[in-house]
């Protein structure tokens, strides 16, 4: 029963972040009645061409249509979510604090990767979150969501060495974590970004993807 509460759990997260996928890519744009269609034709995609993780081995990371490459990182976050919210459950977390706080990551994530840009009206995908921690007691640290945004406003405004959606998520989420978690979350962030460069060495990084992977990091070892 375990190990299928547990697969349950896993297509669960998948499904969600294959989703906010789809969400992100289109928004502000989002036509709820569109069907899902390959980014490169348009082809509308068939029914076993939709299921996260498995499609992408089906299909063998091709569009059956024009045979544009799939890119590995739908899969590998699809996995990633699944994995998440496994581990949020086996380490006794909050699924009702994580879960929001997932989705808002995960969204902000995808807009800052496809476009470089992040629409703020997305941060109230987080006020689930912040109601349950108000009504069941969780510590909210505003002032040190306050100093913190104004800490790295200043620095941005400066030295402008990250965006300003960078700055006000930090700021949200320094509210949630209170400032030794906050110092880790940009702290293991940032060395995220530092291993990415080795790796590719562009100029700049889309940094949100790293503040969430350092967020989960954060939240379940916290």
């Amino acid at each position: 029963m375990t190990y299928l509460f547990n697969l349950v759990v896993f297509v669960l997260g998948s499904s969600i972040v294959s989703f906010l996928t789809v969400i992100a890519h289109d928004f502000p744009k989002i036509q709820l009645n569109r069907r899902s269609q390959c980014n490169n034709c348009q082809n509308i995609l068939s029914w076993y061409e939709l299921i996260p993780i498995f499609s992408f081995i089906l299909t063998g990371g091709n569009c059956k249509k024009c045979n544009f490459d799939i890119p590995i990182m739908y899969p590998i976050t699809e996995t990633i979510g699944g994995l998440y919210l496994i581990v949020v459950l086996i380490k006794d977390k909050d699924i009702y604090f994580a879960i929001p706080l997932m989705i808002m990551l995960v969204t902000l994530s995808f807009m800052d990767y496809f476009y470089g840009y992040i629409y703020p009206v997305c941060y109230a995908l987080i006020l689930p979150t912040f109601i349950y921690a108000l009504l069941h007691g969780y510590p909210l640290y505003f002032i040190t969501g306050i100093l913190t945004y104004s800490a790295l406003f200043l620095m941005n405004h400066f030295y402008q060495s990250i965006g300003l959606g960078d700055v006000e998520l930090l700021g949200l989420l320094a509210i949630l974590f209170g400032y030794e978690d906050i110092l880790k979350i940009i702290l293991i962030s940032c060395l995220l970004c530092i291993i990415h460069y080795f790796g590719n060495k562009k100029r700049s990084f889309r940094f949100i993807p790293y503040i969430t992977a350092a967020t989960g990091i954060v939240y379940l070892i916290s």
